[in-house]
């Protein structure tokens, strides 16, 4: 199952925006239903005893605030990408200025 850009959470964001409450929350309730039954999705590598229980994982990544989990990865680097282009995509050559003058 595709749970990023998922089209039915898509519509359901789009429905809650809308003010269709009712509707939008059976359709989150549809969408994580379909999530729940379709096993394990976890994209992380690590060896981990917090794997697939989102809710301990998002709870300890909160808490020590060191990085994001590796599920939100995707998502912030398509944002952070979006913003770059702002700026002509320049993010790359800003990082590479300062990786040499931090080496100084």
């Amino acid at each position: 199952m595709k749970i990023d850009g998922n089209e039915l959470a898509i519509k359901q964001n789009e429905l809650d925006q809308q003010g269709h409450k009712k509707e939008a929350y059976e359709m989150k309730m549809e969408f994580l239903r379909q999530v729940r039954e379709s096993g394990d999705h976890c994209p992380c590598q690590e060896a981990c005893p917090h794997h697939g229980n989102c809710f301990e994982c998002v709870t300890i990544h909160r808490g020590h605030r060191d990085h994001l989990p590796m599920c939100m990865w995707d998502m912030v680097n398509e944002r952070v990408a979006a913003l770059s282009h702002m700026t002509e995509g320049s993010l790359y050559s800003y990082e590479k200025n300062h990786e040499k003058n931090d080496k100084k």
